[in-house]
């Protein structure tokens, strides 16, 4: 490959929203990171986030120069409505998606009520097409298959600036994963879940996973790359009152396994 053709096949890396998750003791929630790879003409979105962060995620795609039209490939890791309810926005996009995971979106058990199957079903609409393992999606950009989390869980894997870069989803969901050997969801399966953690640790040692900032694992050491390390939480007093906030940091996290998928 000439210098010139090298240049243009170089992929990028850029976070569109920053994922984080958070415990409280009214209930947990959190959004999901929404990544951008651009690997020559191909503007490829890994997750597409919430609906209630479809405003941010419009607005980091014109702060890179693109409209929803421009993304050409979305890859959705899992069809949980934290990673994929903004789908509809991108009409031009292929939808690459695992067909377990999709296969099952369209079909839950009743009581599954974090996959999107509403959503899964607005899909057949689209262009969608199924991947699994080693599947190559542009030069430099594969499937993994990381089950664990859900059902047909798949993360993938970018050669980025001559490395290999793993977009992980809910399968490494923060950095914690890695110590732990375990995601702080499981839905699916126990023994899934830990190989697909193995799996993603042997294959890179960059990871942008899917509810907390960039890393990369050096030895013991885990080393942040990059985005927000605050969050800013609003109220006001307009009604004659307001709820103040406490924060709490522990040392572990609790994993919650609850395997609503079998």
């Amino acid at each position: 490959m000439d210098a010139k053709k090298e240049m243009l096949n170089m992929a990028t890396l850029d976070v569109l929203t920053y994922g984080f998750a958070l415990t409280t003791d009214q209930g947990s929630f959190g959004y999901s990171t929404n990544s951008l790879l651009r690997v020559g003409n191909h503007n490829i979105l890994i997750d597409t986030g919430p609906s209630s962060r479809r405003p941010f995620l419009v607005k980091a795609l014109k702060a890179k120069g693109l409209e929803t039209d421009d993304i050409d490939i979305v890859i959705l890791t899992h069809m949980h409505w934290d990673h994929c309810q903004n789908t509809d926005l991108f009409t031009n996009a292929r939808v690459l998606v695992n067909p377990t995971e999709i296969d099952y979106a369209r079909n839950p058990n009743k009581w599954d009520l974090a996959v999107a199957a509403g959503m899964a079903d607005m899909m057949r609409n689209m262009k969608v097409d199924v991947v699994s393992e080693g599947d190559k999606i542009v030069d430099g950009v594969s499937i993994i298959e990381t089950p664990g989390h859900t059902k047909g869980h798949m993360s993938i894997l970018a050669e980025i600036n001559g490395e290999n870069v793993l977009l992980a989803g809910d399968a490494m969901p923060e950095s914690g994963t890695v110590a732990r050997g375990i995601p702080y969801n499981i839905f699916w399966d126990v023994e899934d879940a830990q190989e697909s953690v193995e799996k993603m640790v042997a294959a890179s040692n960059v990871f942008y996973p899917g509810h907390d900032r960039p890393f990369r694992v050096e030895g013991d050491e885990i080393n942040y790359l990059e985005g927000p390390e605050n969050i800013h939480v609003m109220d006001s007093t307009e009604g004659g009152g307001t709820a103040s906030l406490t924060f709490t940091v522990s040392a572990s996290r609790t994993v919650n396994v609850d395997i609503v998928q079998k």
